[in-house]
């Protein structure tokens, strides 16, 4: 999600067509980096975040750090990033919660690595840590990319065109669709993953388990758990019967260039939406949820230090037009507020730090300076909500929760919103809420408690879910 001013990606308010998604708001991960110093201790800058462990060697640094990441074809250092979390949650000691993950056997590996190397074993650990982050980061964040830089081609293609199909928009939808429906199958994996096997997938066969699977029957399960809805449920199938029949009819795909060109735009924009719904059952959203759904204090609060992040972003990088915007009286830029509205070009909603009423209102009044210092002002803002997001994203990795814990956790923690809010918004069933309900606080360490403030306590008694379905 880059600065708009540093980058041009294209925004929803650039389609012609109603998407969803965008590269601007949706998170398609992010590879962690990691830097190595030892002055005069070892410090290991994984992102932003620090992790201070016991002085390695005289060695240099970077070269240790070289010599680690060699370890790629080892065995037993394979073995051990595959057991290693997602997340070093602040409630717990990075060395200590990493090594809970471990067998015993891994565990003197680390040591023995360690000692191969001539380095400490905490470091060793960390650099497993980042590999296991970035493995993560596998096949449905490389499709998602794809996804969209295929859907954005032959939005390319159909804009300003107007007639019947081309063979050659045909075959491009039909590549874009079959894209679509793996992707699908990817982030049902994943959501699979990550809400039915959770910790325990990380034992040897579940993966294998998991991708013997059907994708009906890994729906079924899903939708049999809460965690998918119905409504989600039929919007996922549907994609996958449309690419069922035109892969498996010549006759039906020969004859989509019959079609008007908008029968193309309408299940171009089918499809966005159906991924949308994908996307916020795997924790792929979350930030983009969290803020536009989350608590007001806490929304607030990410704010606030995202306008702080802009501020330093655009006197380093933008530094001529950011004095020209401190200087303009219509706006104080430390005390702005606003109305996020994530992915969207258009103008955002100012609610404080302003004096916009003094503006003209008939835009021939207004001058060519007024104007653009209006538009700049409203770039500024697409930056930090870049930075929130990334503040966010920040307390999703630092969380004792996982990025979907994290995400229900946050929106029932909101003002008003209702357990059929909640559910609606991740596309799930209010019996999956109201069963993360029952567990959420209570598994909450003392940083969600800080950042979140006052957590939910279930009222009412949940009672049992049926948990009755059959297979398709």
């Amino acid at each position: 999600m880059p600065c708009p001013r540093c980058n041009s990606p294209p925004y929803l308010d650039d389609y012609e067509l109603n998407f969803c998604l965008t590269k601007y708001h949706v998170d398609l991960g992010r590879r962690s980096k990691i830097e190595v110093k030892d002055k005069p201790e070892t410090v290991v800058k994984i992102d932003e975040e620090i992790n201070r462990i016991k002085p390695i060697t005289d060695k240099d640094p970077e070269k240790v750090k070289s010599t680690i990441e060699k370890l790629s074809d080892n065995e037993k250092f394979k073995q051990i990033v595959a057991a290693l979390p997602e997340n070093l949650p602040q409630a717990y000691d990075e060395d200590a919660y990493l090594t809970r993950h471990l067998t015993q056997q891994q565990n003197k590996n680390v040591n023995q690595i360690a000692n191969q190397h001539n380095t400490a074993p905490e470091l060793v650990l960390l650099f497993a840590f980042v590999r296991s982050v970035n493995r993560i980061l596998g096949k449905s964040d490389n499709a998602l990319a794809q996804y969209i830089e295929s859907r954005d081609t032959i939005v390319g293609h159909l804009h300003r065109r107007t007639g019947q199909i081309t063979p050659r928009i045909n075959r491009e939808f039909v590549a874009h669709l079959l894209l679509a429906t793996a992707l699908i199958e990817e982030l049902t994996s994943e959501a699979l993953f990550r809400e039915i096997y959770r910790e325990e997938h990380r034992l040897r066969g579940n993966e294998k388990r998991v991708n013997s699977l059907t994708q009906g029957q890994r729906m079924n399960i899903l939708c049999t758990s809460g965690v998918v809805s119905n409504t989600v449920k039929q919007k996922l199938k549907n994609i996958r019967e449309l690419r069922n029949d035109l892969v498996h009819d010549f006759r039906r795909r020969t004859t989509i260039t019959q079609n008007e060109l908008k029968w193309v735009k309408k299940k171009i924009e089918k499809i966005d939406r159906a991924i949308d719904t994908a996307l916020n059952i795997t924790g792929k959203t979350a930030g983009e949820l969290i803020v536009r759904n989350g608590p007001a204090e806490y929304v607030n609060d990410r704010c606030e230090k995202a306008i702080k992040d802009a501020c330093q972003h655009w006197n380093k990088r933008h530094s001529a037009l950011f004095e020209k915007l401190k200087s303009w009286e219509y706006i104080d830029i430390s005390s702005v507020t606003w109305d996020v509205n994530i992915g969207s070009k258009g103008n955002r909603s100012v609610n404080n730090g302003h004096k916009f009423n003094e503006l003209p209102t008939d835009n021939g009044e207004a001058t060519s300076h007024q104007e653009k210092m209006y538009n700049t002002v409203m770039e500024f803002l697409r930056s930090c909500e870049y930075f929130l997001i990334n503040e966010v994203e920040s307390h999703l990795d630092q969380a004792n929760l996982d990025r979907q814990d994290f995400t229900v956790l946050c929106l029932l923690s909101a003002e008003d919103n209702s357990h059929q809010d909640v559910a609606d918004t991740l596309g799930s069933t209010v019996e999956y809420v109201q069963r993360k309900e029952n567990v959420l606080a209570w598994r909450s360490s003392k940083f969600e408690k800080k950042v979140l403030g006052n957590l939910p306590k279930p009222d009412d008694p949940v009672p049992p879910f049926d948990m009755d379905g059959g297979e398709e």
